[in-house]
């Protein structure tokens, strides 16, 4: 299954700063955790760009914030970690009744999320995704450190830490597709970027409590402190995945 995955991609060259990037980005080798937490839907609200985005409720008034660490360690270019914030959220929905768009998303782990937060390793990664896709980038430390039980990866800027998050390891046993429906903003426009992943050994828990955050003092983790995240209520553990980036495929209005 992982073997073919890429077998039908077609890259093409995008002209970046400093430089070029052919897309779809090709990640053949990710490791990953992610932790969900619930946070005040309100709060969430004030991070999207535009009301035409709901965030996703567990209950009513209650949504969710959701945090990637993933160290992609082969990729077509270059190897790099990155630290995801996101919101999951539903453009235009007809309706949006609280826990079944969270239960679709989490049984089926097909996601729609909005990228608040994108720090990464890696300066081509950085320009690629401003440039591409209007990501929220910036460059940052990201360290991963792993026992028995448990991975952590903290998140530091310029020497100033932001925050940890810690992952209790799920028995990866899951040999399955995945996909995130990503929002970001460019240039005033709402862009929708359908990606593709797939693990032969992913790790799943709806058990309450298996991820913590531990946030420091820079402005990100007072403002993630204002945003007010409760207790996880959803974890993936990735020993290894594969995932394709491509352009966005749809321009949506704000």
């Amino acid at each position: 299954m992982e073997s073919r995955f890429f077998e039908e991609v077609e890259q093409h060259e995008v002209e970046i700063t400093g430089g070029t990037c052919d897309v779809p980005i090709l990640y053949r080798d990710v490791f990953a955790i992610v932790g969900v937490f619930t946070a005040p839907t309100l709060k969430l609200q004030e991070l999207l760009p535009t009301s035409k985005l709901v965030p996703a409720e567990m209950y009513p008034g209650k949504g969710l914030l959701g945090f990637m660490a993933a160290d992609y360690r082969d990729t077509s270019i270059g190897p790099y970690k990155e630290f995801i914030i996101m919101v999951p959220a539903r453009y235009r929905p007809r309706f949006n009744p609280p826990l079944f768009p969270v239960l679709r998303m989490s049984a089926s782990l097909s996601f729609e999320v909005f990228i608040w937060q994108l720090p990464l390793t890696s300066e081509v990664g950085l320009h690629a995704g401003i440039d591409i896709w209007g990501f929220p980038k910036f460059l940052a430390d990201i360290d991963f450190s792993e026992d028995e039980s448990t991975v952590s990866c903290r998140l530091a800027e310029e020497g100033e830490e932001i925050l940890t998050l810690e992952v209790q390891k799920n028995p990866a046993r899951m040999k399955t597709y995945f996909d995130y429906t990503i929002f970001s903003v460019k240039e005033r426009e709402l862009l929708r970027t359908h990606v593709n992943g797939i693990s032969s050994n992913l790790g799943r828990s709806f058990r309450p409590g298996g991820a913590h955050l531990t946030l420091g003092e820079h402005a990100l983790s007072r403002r993630i402190r204002e945003i007010a995240p409760g207790r996880s209520v959803q974890t993936l553990y990735v020993p290894r995945g594969q995932m394709i980036l491509p352009e966005a495929e749809e321009s949506l209005a704000l």
